[in-house]
Order: structure tokens, then sequence, then C-alpha cells
């Protein structure tokens, strides 16, 4: 796991240590799914304020109790692209958490009618929600959005509602996992706002 990483991280301008070294700083934490059962490591992470992340298989992370989950900060699986799986990993270092959609309730949606289609190319998403959406991708807030865009923050919101609304997903939790599983035309992910 390691080996592979690190080259990926090192390019996207992750720092990676070997070791946990006493520190300060708050730190993201990459661990495996069977080191979430270890009680006296993550005690020391959440101690040190450490995000935590597993990276498991899918079937591993359907493992992991929901009194592990609750302490983790994410899950990311070994399906995700490496660009997936670094945006991923920059949501959490922005303090979203960040969980495969299959540990998500399975939602019943709508009965198909016109109008109910499914929504997994975005086609209905406006220019201005593709735009929020690149954003919510890159960890951005509210009022960051609101800068880069032009506009005011009560529009973002407006915006992050209908987008919520039109892919079926309920918080920019989702809609960030939602996007990187389901479009691949977003372009580049704004940075350097703050």
């Amino acid at each position: 796991m390691k080996g592979a990483l690190t080259p990926v991280l090192t390019a996207a301008g992750f720092s990676v240590l070997d070791e946990r070294y006493a520190t300060d700083d708050h730190v993201t934490v990459i661990i495996d799914a069977g080191d979430c059962k270890d009680p006296e490591m993550m005690g020391a992470h959440r101690r040190n304020g450490d995000s935590i992340v597993v990276l498991a298989s899918e079937a591993d992370a359907l493992k992991i109790d929901n009194d592990q989950i609750a302490l983790l900060s994410g899950i990311l699986t070994g399906d995700l692209s490496a660009d997936a799986f670094v945006r991923s990993l920059r949501l959490i270092c922005s303090g979203e958490r960040v969980f495969p959609p299959t540990l998500a309730p399975k939602r019943k949606l709508p009965s198909s009618s016109p109008g109910n289609e499914a929504w997994s190319d975005g086609s209905r998403l406006s220019a201005r929600e593709r735009e929020v959406l690149s954003h919510l991708l890159a960890g951005h807030a509210n009022k960051v959005i609101a800068r880069h865009l032009g506009t005011t923050e009560a529009a973002v919101k407006v915006h992050l509602k209908n987008l919520l609304r039109k892919i079926n997903v309920d918080d920019r939790t989702q809609a960030a996992i939602w996007a990187l599983s389901n479009l691949t035309d977003l372009g580049d992910i704004p940075r350097g706002f703050v």
C-alpha cells in the first residue's frame, strides 16, 4: 500500500512520513482496515487530534462496525482512481468526512416517471451548479466559492440546495463523492482561493 501511495501523494503536494513523530501538528493518518480494531492505536491518534483514514477493499469497509466508523474521518477504497483518492483526501484534510456510498443507508428513489430520470450523468446540472460542485471537490467553503464566482453566499447556498436535490444527496460531502463517481468532465479543480 505505502509504496504505491507515496508517489501519488507526493505528486499531489502531501508530505509523507514513514512514522508518526511526536508533534503538535495535525496530521492525516492512513491505516489498514485491521488497524482500526486496535483501541490503543486509535486512542493515541484521537488524542493527538489526527484525522484517521482507513484504506480498505469495499468488502473490508463493510466489515467495519459503527463504533469504529464513528472514530474515522474517512474510508477510502482501493477502487478509487489516483485522482479520486487525492480529491477525497483533500476533502478529509479540509474537515469533511468521506465514506464509500456502500456504507450509506440505501436510498429509496422515487418511482420512475417522466421527470424522475436518474441523474447519474449530471446532465441536468446547470453550469453554475457544476462550478459549485468543482469547488466542493476542492473543499472550499461557501464564502470562498462566493468570492471566486463573484456572487453572494446566499446565492451559493441556493445553487448548493438545488444541486443536492438534483443528485439526490443530503450534504456537500456526499455531493463531492457523487461527483467523483459520476462526473469526469468537471475540468480542473479551482485551487488557491482562500
